[in-house]
């Protein structure tokens, strides 16, 4: 049976074709509908097509554009183009990338159904006898392929900087296969890595590329080191991520947000192997740690000279490893001081850190003293030395300043801000606000709206 894919903006197009055409006498049997060129792309990741029907003026991704996408992730689909009688300045490119036929909608009637689909099912056999799927027969027989993947996946120009060994073959943007180990002098670089997969006998081009998408996009990101050699992965032991939906994220956080991951050397390593173990997705890691360094900001501003700045992405887990290793030393060494022992050093980063956490509760000098283990007056004489300011100062500076964040990214009122920060008397709050800002909180939050 030839599973067939309708690809038009117009639903109505879509509903008559699918309802009037006589796919089952042509062997024939529509398996889905898009109403673009990037949901038919979706749709065709994960179903089997061997036919695509597309309109070729759609919005968010035109006919031709998906023509082009598809003859060079999908090069074993046939294609028939829909057109309207303006479009056929179009039909000439349509046929040049490869449609076997056009179909004009405007002379489509129902009594012609029969003869347009004979006709489409005898060029479509004829394609497919004309040894036209030969790429696709030589990608059926091999049991590894050699995959090259770009690890700069943001430029345009995927292929920039590398010489393709003769007889690479294109997978997707930025990913080629060769079946042969590539010579010596062309090996993984910080441009670039070559993965081997194998047991691949039992999968067709469309799974073959497939499986290179789904471990690029999940997998390689944990699994590659550019010190390496070429790793070999299994396509049956191969696992999806995300599985892992269940993880507490929030008690992680919390892990990051102590000061324990800074000072000590054995919690810090498990704390990373743990992140690698449970394997998030790296959109969801990066967007983790974009979170957790706006914390750190917050948490550390009084001792770091400039503020913790995270790239935008990772190509593999091996750079962000290395970028949470500056973040640490960072932080280390800023609240390093040689006159105090390392156990006092970090009595006072925790009391930092349990200031941020527990700032809606009003926990004196004294009082925070006794949680960190040390007497009352060296407490104060260590702070103040350490941090720059004396523990009451820097309580209420970093309330004000979680106030002000407040007033500005949300609509509570000034009482239940005024609480969150550690002060239940309202009148108190804005006095002092005003004291140390300049301006009452209201006046502070309408002004910074007007902004």
């Amino acid at each position: 049976m030839i599973k067939v894919l309708i690809v038009d903006d117009e639903k109505i197009v879509r509903k008559g074709l699918v309802s009037f055409m006589p796919w089952q006498e042509f062997g024939m049997e529509v398996v889905g509908e898009a109403n673009n060129g990037e949901n038919a792309l979706q749709f065709l990741e994960t179903n089997k097509v061997d036919l695509l029907l597309t309109d070729l003026s759609m919005p968010v991704m035109s006919g031709i554009e998906l023509m082009k996408e598809v003859r060079r992730i999908h090069p074993n689909i046939q294609i028939v183009v829909l057109t309207l009688h303006q479009d056929f300045e179009y039909v000439q490119e349509a046929l040049r990338l490869g449609a076997i036929d056009y179909i004009a909608k405007t002379q489509l009637e129902k009594e012609q159904f029969q003869d347009v689909l004979g006709r489409i099912s005898s060029l479509f056999d004829s394609k497919k006898s004309s040894g036209y799927n030969s790429q696709r027969d030589e990608m059926d027989q091999i049991d590894e392929l050699y995959v090259i993947y770009t690890l700069n996946q943001q430029s345009d120009d995927s292929a920039m900087g590398i010489t393709l060994p003769k007889g690479a073959i294109d997978l997707d943007v930025g990913v080629w296969g060769m079946t042969y180990l590539p010579p010596e002098s062309f090996s993984s670089s910080s441009d670039y890595a070559i993965i081997c997969f194998r047991h691949l006998k039992e999968l067709d081009r469309k799974s073959i590329v497939q499986l290179t998408r789904v471990y690029r996009r999940n997998e390689f990101f944990y699994d590659y080191h550019p010190g390496h050699s070429i790793p070999f992965i299994q396509s049956r032991l191969l696992i999806t991520l995300g599985e892992n939906g269940g993880y507490d994220l929030n008690k992680l956080k919390q892990k990051w947000l102590s000061s324990e991951w800074i000072y000590e050397e054995q919690a810090f390593e498990a704390m990373l192997q743990e992140l690698k173990a449970i394997k998030l997705p790296p959109i969801r890691l990066t967007r983790l740690f974009f979170s957790l360094s706006d914390e750190w900001n917050r948490l550390y501003e009084q001792i770091l000279l400039d503020p913790i700045v995270m790239d935008d992405s990772f190509a593999y887990f091996i750079q962000f490893e290395g970028w949470l290793r500056n973040v640490r030393e960072t932080i280390h060494q800023a609240n390093s001081k040689p006159q105090y022992s390392k156990e006092i050093q970090n009595s006072i980063a925790k009391a930092t850190n349990m200031a941020q956490l527990m700032m809606n509760q009003s926990l004196s000098s004294g009082e925070m003293a006794q949680i960190v283990n040390m007497s009352s007056s060296y407490f104060s004489q260590c702070f103040k030395q350490i941090v720059g300011k004396t523990y009451t100062d820097y309580l209420r500076d970093i309330r004000l300043e979680r106030a002000k964040h407040y007033l500005i990214n949300t609509t509570k009122t000034i009482q239940w801000i005024a609480e969150q920060v550690g002060y239940n008397d309202e009148k108190y709050f804005s006095r002092l606000f005003r004291e140390h800002i300049g301006i009452l909180p209201s006046d502070y939050r309408q002004t910074n709206k007007q902004i």
